[in-house]
């Protein structure tokens, strides 16, 4: 990582390479890209994002010197990918939109866009097949659950208010996180909330809605702890293994007092798995946990706020660490202690492809890389360099 004077000069030459660039009589090909990296200069409310394409995450360097698209104000790093293609759902009131978009060595190229203007929040989204997608969110008020199923090819788009409980007396808003689609049954982690600072319900709740039909099956709820999911737009908080049990991470943060766990419902059930309540608070990692990413081999990579880390300003330091657990007993298999501490809660930091996780980290005082994890043989390891000094690491994709 660059200091703070060099990054600022690295920035203006970075983006006068950018501009010039696109005035080259003779540019490389812009092929699409294998995977996708999404980079930020400077913190908000000033903040610049870029998407920059490259083909193997394995080792090599690269930067945003005559490289990657300022993508801006087309999209943000809030965005899914899926079988080559980015899918984004802009719930802007003066621009509602969904876009289907390829990201090329170079740029973020529009291939369709629809208006949409259902939802005006989608937290998390879900693939029921290989070409119905999934959104969930909320209305303005956010006291009704709304579900847009978007065709991936023509992106027609079937709106509906999702049937639910009515939200507990003393509370005023729904909150919506992770989902997971899992044997013709949607799984949809929600919270009921208050204004803030007050603390939302003390439970960890999933509603289950039959699909395609998005009946109401059940609401269930366990009191062990709260905060149950992740804004998976952004960072993700459930998987579902090779045998179709589904595991779900809760971790209470802003929402309220307990411990970050990982619950399991098992495959063909709609009920907690009663066996199993892994706390992640009373393990070796010991410390709030806000990610879990399925790796495959019965495993997962978690990041969590390493107790040794300074947590003044816990999105602007570096705090978070990573581990792999095993998520059929629920024990930790191991730190992984090679990786410096990164920085920011909300990103999809990790992506997995062909038995190997690439852990996007930044680190604060030495290079920032892609770093590898092959997960039958355990090991980590240094892969693609990211050069030069970004504030923020968004997002990490595998696009073909």
């Amino acid at each position: 990582m660059l200091t703070i004077a060099k990054r600022l000069l690295y920035t203006t030459a970075c983006l006068s390479l950018l501009a010039s660039c696109t005035k080259n009589d003779t540019p490389e090909p812009d092929v699409p890209a294998d995977y996708g990296i999404w980079l930020q200069l400077g913190s908000w409310p000033n903040t610049t994002q870029y998407a920059l394409g490259v083909n193997s995450l394995e080792s090599g360097t690269v930067s945003l010197v005559g490289n990657g698209a300022n993508v801006t104000n087309k999209a943000d790093y809030g965005i899914i990918p899926h079988n080559g293609f980015y899918y984004y759902p802009s719930t802007s009131s003066t621009n509602g939109r969904f876009s289907k978009f390829e990201l090329k060595m170079n740029s973020l190229a529009t291939v369709r866009q629809v208006p949409f203007t259902f939802q005006t929040g989608i937290t998390s989204y879900a693939w029921a097949n290989d070409t119905s997608l999934v959104l969930i969110g909320t209305n303005g008020d956010r006291n009704k659950i709304l579900c847009s199923v978007v065709n991936s090819n023509t992106l027609s788009i079937r709106n509906v208010e999702l049937p639910g409980k009515d939200i507990p007396a003393g509370f005023k808003y729904i909150s919506t996180s992770s989902v997971e689609y899992v044997n013709g049954k949607l799984f949809v982690a929600l919270s009921y909330t208050t204004d803030w600072p007050a603390p939302a319900y003390p439970k960890a709740i999933v509603a289950i809605y039959d699909y395609p039909s998005l009946t109401l099956v059940k609401e269930i709820e366990d009191a062990r702890t709260l905060g149950m999911g992740q804004s998976d737009m952004w960072m993700s908080g459930s998987t579902v293994d090779d045998k179709g049990d589904l595991y779900m991470l809760a971790n209470p943060g802003w929402m309220g007092t307990g411990p970050s766990a990982v619950y399991r419902i098992k495959s063909g059930t709609t009920e907690y798995d009663p066996a199993y309540f892994f706390n992640l608070s009373t393990s070796s990692i010991g410390a709030a946990t806000v990610a879990l990413w399925g790796i495959g081999n019965g495993q997962a990579i978690v990041k969590y706020e390493n107790p040794a880390a300074t947590k003044d300003d816990a999105d602007a330091n570096h705090i978070y660490s990573y581990a792999v657990i095993n998520l059929g007993n629920g024990t930790v298999a191991k730190k992984l202690s090679e990786l410096p501490l990164d920085k920011g809660e909300m990103l999809e930091t990790v992506m997995v492809n062909n038995g190997k996780a690439y852990i996007m980290v930044n680190s604060q005082n030495g290079k920032d890389y892609v770093w590898v994890y092959d997960v039958a043989a355990g090991t980590l390891k240094p892969g693609l360099e990211l050069v030069g000094g970004y504030d923020y690491m968004l997002r990490i994709d595998k696009l073909k």
